[in-house]
């Protein structure tokens, strides 16, 4: 195992022990405060370290040094055929990250601070952008279903007054006191129905943890 010390250009330092395969790192790395690219660095430091090592070779009894043996040397392994960078220490896995950047998103998190947060743990540019997309088309949809609920409820909360108020009028005892929880009830349902509607409409003016609204 090599230790690797990396400064990354946002001012965070971090260090940890690989493993090189054919003298590079086996994965990709990321910065853990800002998510920059940090496996070329982690390659410098990785040539640097093989090249500080002196050749050891055994004296041969002819006073020349006696051959090293080598063995095939991989080839580099690329930094985009590997299933993910390699994780820091405290960082969560890519599948946790996912599970709390929908969350986030969830809880009325801005789309640009859920990529950010994706971009931390790991992810590429576009691998966090299609992520981050599904999970804002997802809180739309939940938006939008919860508009549609209030909607339907505000409309039914509209009618009790109105069909009360025909009831009574048929039967010629009209008592405008009988009324007054039923009014309420309506003007209730009417604000169900106007929030409902801007929440079917313009769901991404909505703000706050879409499962509650």
């Amino acid at each position: 195992m090599i230790p690797i010390k990396i400064q990354c250009d946002c001012g965070q330092r971090y260090a940890f022990e690989v493993e090189p395969v054919g003298g590079r790192m086996p994965k990709a790395v990321v910065c853990p405060a800002c998510g920059a690219d940090g496996t070329a660095a982690a390659n410098v430091a990785i040539a640097q370290s093989l090249a500080a090592k002196p050749n050891v070779a055994a004296a041969g009894k002819t006073g020349l040094p006696a051959a090293v043996p080598t063995r095939p040397v991989s080839p580099a392994v690329p930094a985009t055929s590997v299933r993910g960078p390699t994780l820091l220490p405290g960082q969560p896995s890519r599948a946790q990250a996912l599970h709390e950047a929908r969350a986030k998103m969830l809880w009325g998190d801005s789309y640009d601070e859920v990529l950010k947060f994706l971009r931390m743990q790991g992810y590429s540019p576009a691998e966090a952008s299609a992520a981050v997309t599904e999970m804002f088309q997802e809180r739309v949809a939940m938006i939008r279903a919860n508009g549609i609920q209030k909607i339907i409820i505000g409309s039914i909360l509209v009618c009790i007054p109105v069909i009360l108020f025909l009831i009574l009028l048929g039967t010629g005892f009209l008592f405008m006191k009988l009324l007054a929880i039923p009014i309420l009830f309506g003007i209730w349902g009417v604000w169900l129905v106007v929030k409902g509607t801007l929440m079917l409409l313009a769901p991404k003016s909505e703000a706050g943890n879409a499962s509650e609204m």
